[in-house]
C-alpha cells in the first residue's frame, strides 16, 4: 500500500497515538513506582511497597510496548510475510507474565506478614503517597482507554487496565493503611495479598486472548457468520465452505473455499473471487486480508479433481493417438474441464485439416475413450475461433 493512501496516514496517526500514550506511562510510572517503594519504607507499609512494585511492571510493561510497537507498525518482508502484527500480542502476553510475577511475589511476602505482622502502623505518608497515585493513575488510564479505543489496539487496552489496576491497587493499599493505622495491624499485609490477587486476575483477562491468538483460535461464530453472509451474497457464488479465521494483531486473516459455476472461464472466476474480497473487506472492517480459493460447485471433490491425469499426460496420450494422421503443429489447443466423472477434452485443431483428416481423427480419439481411459469422458474437435 503506497505511504500516502489513506489508510497508510490513519495507520501512522494511531502508531504515534500509541506511542504518545505509552511514554506517558513511562513518565508517571517510573517517579510514582520510587514514590511508592521508597515511601512504603520509611512509613512501614507493605501494601504501599507492594503498590510500588506494581507501578514498576507498568513501567516494565511500558518498555515492553515500546519495543512491540517499534516492530509491529512495519510493513510485511521476506522473514515476516503476513506482517508483524503479532509482536503487539506477544507484548501482550508478556504484560500478561509480569503481572502474574509480581502478584506471586506479593502474595509470598503478604503471607509472611500476616504471620508475623510489624508492631508499628504504617506512617501517614503512606497515606498521601498511595491517594496521590490513585490519581495519577486513575487520568493515566482514561487517557490510554481512549487511544486504545481509538486505534483498536488490544495492547494499548490491556496496558490502559494495567493502569487502572494499579489505581484500584492504590485504593486497596489506602484502605489497609488506614485500618492498620486505626489499630488493625494485619489489615495492611491483608490488603497487598488482595492486590496480588486483582492483578492475576487482569494477568488472566488480557493473557488468555494473547495465548489463543498464538495458537490460532478461531475468533467466534459470530464473525464467520458475518464473513460468510458477505461471500454468499456475492453475485455467482453457489457456495461457502472451509472458512477459516485467525487473529493477527488487532486484524483477522482468512481463508475460504468457493464454489463456482464450473462452465466458467479462469478469468470470470479470478474476477468473481476479487468481487468477493472487496465484499467482505468493506462489510467486515475486521478483515484483513482473506484468501480464497475457487472450486467447480459440484465437483471439486471427485474423480475428475484428485485422480484424473493432468494436462501433460493428457496431450501426450493425445498426441500418441493422432501420430501420423495429425501433426503435432495443427494441434492448436488442448481445452481441459475437470468434472466428477471424468475429464472432458476439446482439441483445437488448425481449420487448413482435411475434412477426412479430422473425422480420421475423432474416430482414433472416440477409440481412445473408449479403450480403457475411463478419465476422458468426452472427446471432440474444435475449429480455432480465427
Amino acid at each position: 500500500m503506497p505511504p500516502d493512501t489513506p489508510h497508510a496516514l490513519a495507520d501512522d496517526t494511531d502508531h504515534d497515538a500509541k506511542k504518545r500514550a505509552t511514554w506517558a506511562g513511562i513518565a508517571v510510572n517510573a517517579p510514582l513506582s520510587l514514590a511508592k517503594i521508597i515511601g512504603g519504607l520509611v512509613a512501614q507499609s507493605q501494601a504501599l511497597v507492594a503498590d510500588g512494585v506494581h507501578s514498576l511492571s507498568d513501567l516494565a510493561s511500558d518498555a515492553a510496548i515500546l519495543w512491540a510497537l517499534g516492530h509491529s507498525h512495519r510493513p510485511p518482508d521476506a522473514e515476516h510475510p503476513f506482517g508483524h502484527g503479532r509482536f503487539e500480542t506477544l507484548a501482550t502476553l508478556a504484560v500478561a507474565a509480569m503481572l502474574v510475577l509480581a502478584a506471586a511475589g506479593i502474595l509470598i511476602d503478604a503471607a509472611l506478614r500476616l504471620l508475623d505482622p510489624l508492631p508499628d502502623p504504617p506512617g501517614a505518608l503512606a497515606l498521601w503517597v498511595a491517594l496521590g497515585a490513585i490519581l495519577f493513575k486513575e487520568a493515566l488510564y482514561h487517557y490510554t482507554r481512549a487511544v486504545a479505543r481509538r486505534t483498536g489496539s488490544a495492547l494499548m487496552l490491556a496496558n490502559a487496565w494495567h493502569h487502572r489496576s494499579d489505581a484500584l491497587s492504590s485504593v486497596v493499599a489506602l484502605a489497609g493503611i488506614g485500618a492498620a493505622m486505626a489499630g488493625w495491624p494485619g489489615m495492611d499485609a491483608l490488603a497487598a495479598a488482595l492486590i496480588a490477587l486483582m492483578l492475576i486476575r487482569i494477568a488472566w483477562r488480557f493473557g488468555r486472548p494473547a495465548v489463543a491468538e498464538l495458537v490460532d483460535e478461531a475468533p467466534g461464530d459470530e464473525l464467520a457468520q458475518t464473513v460468510t453472509r458477505a461471500l454468499a451474497g456475492t453475485p455467482g457464488v453457489r457456495d461457502v465452505h472451509d472458512l477459516r479465521l485467525r487473529r493477527l494483531g488487532g486484524a483477522v486473516q482468512a481463508d475460504v473455499h468457493l464454489g463456482l459455476d464450473p462452465d466458467l472461464t479462469l478469468s470470470e472466476a479470478h474476477r468473481l473471487c476479487e468481487a468477493a474480497r472487496a465484499r467482505v473487506c468493506a462489510r467486515v472492517p475486521e478483515i484483513e486480508e482473506i484468501v480464497i480459493h475457487p472450486e467447480p460447485h459440484g465437483h471439486a471433490d471427485g474423480f475428475g479433481a484428485h485422480d484424473a491425469a493432468l494436462r501433460p499426460a493428457v496431450r501426450a496420450t493425445v498426441e500418441a493417438c493422432l501420430q501420423g494422421l495429425v501433426p503435432v503443429s495443427a494441434i492448436v489447443a488442448l481445452h481441459l474441464d475437470y468434472r466428477n466423472d471424468g475429464i472432458r477434452a476439446s482439441v483445437v485443431i488448425d481449420r487448413r485439416l482435411s475434412t477426412d483428416a479430422r473425422q480420421a481423427a475423432a474416430t482414433r480419439l472416440e477409440g481412445l475413450r473408449n479403450a480403457g481411459r475411463t478419465d476422458l469422458v468426452s472427446l471432440r474437435f474444435l475449429a480455432p475461433s480465427n
